[in-house]
């Protein structure tokens, strides 16, 4: 095995290294050298390792409907970590039983099911980055479970894989609304968390910090490095955009209007969940 990989390797360094010397040899320019030629030469799609983190509770029918969607992320990604749960101090009954759940997700060898009922919202959101912290993924995408994500292409992600920012936006459409850009691909190393803001309330998707003291800012903040150099809105619809390949849509078609009052009621009652 060994000698193999070792082949291999001898075999890929003299591909690049005859492609480069081709290029010189025709009076080509190239403004790489020869290591970052050859990264990109051997890098295929599904190189870089992509995990997805789901803040689920209670969506049996949006679950199913994200997983099956086409084209859909499933077979895009290497990971997907659901993390099941009631957050703490919620009080009204499930709509599903929730070992539909993991009848589901029979079909989705992917998905790593995590209970973590009664727990707040930030120790739910920080259980996925932990995940992905110590499965060593390069790219992380978060859903909630009334939103589905279309990947068409991933070969944006090799330029990604270079950039400062840490956090890269997501066009996000939500039906009869508007489209706009959201905070939603995340690029390793995830050594950020969530926490409380100094007004003691945990928000969703934001609080990721770095390092939590006077003068920080948030990592989803990084997300607006991608509009110094790539455009803000779409040229025809005035649309915001997002990465090249990925596309998000917010839909509630799933949840019955009990359920979306009881999600209100909650959120309204408990800011600091």
């Amino acid at each position: 095995m060994l000698a193999c990989m070792v082949v291999l390797t001898l075999y890929q360094e003299f591909t690049v290294i005859s492609i480069t010397g081709l290029m010189w040899n025709f009076g080509i320019g190239i403004d790489l050298n020869t290591k970052s030629l050859c990264f990109q030469l051997l890098k295929s799609d599904n190189t870089y390792k992509i995990g997805v983190g789901i803040n689920y509770y209670d969506d049996l029918h949006g679950l199913a409907y994200m997983l099956m969607a086409k084209p859909g992320f499933y077979d895009k990604v290497d990971k997907i970590y659901l993390i099941d749960g009631r957050y703490k101090g919620r009080e009204d009954l499930p709509q599903y039983n929730p070992d539909d759940v993991k009848e589901l997700l029979k079909d989705y060898p992917k998905v790593q099911y995590l209970n973590m009922n009664g727990y707040t919202q930030i120790d739910k959101r920080n259980t996925y980055w932990d995940c992905a912290e110590a499965d060593d993924l390069d790219f992380m995408i978060v859903l909630d479970s009334d939103e589905y994500l279309h990947i068409t292409d991933v070969g944006v992600l090799h330029s990604l894989i270079d950039r400062e920012a840490k956090c890269f936006p997501i066009k996000q459409h939500q039906q009869d609304i508007c489209s706009m850009s959201r905070p939603r691909l995340f690029k390793k190393p995830f050594t950020f968390r969530h926490r409380q803001n100094r007004d003691g309330n945990g928000i969703s998707h934001g609080s990721l910090y770095e390092e939590y003291g006077e003068g920080d800012k948030e990592v989803i903040a990084q997300m607006y490095f991608w509009f110094k150099d790539h455009p803000k809105r779409e040229p025809n619809s005035g649309d915001q955009t997002g990465v090249p390949g990925f596309e998000m849509f917010h839909d509630k078609q799933f949840r019955n209007k009990e359920r979306i009052i009881a999600d209100r009621v909650y959120y309204d009652e408990t800011p600091d969940r």
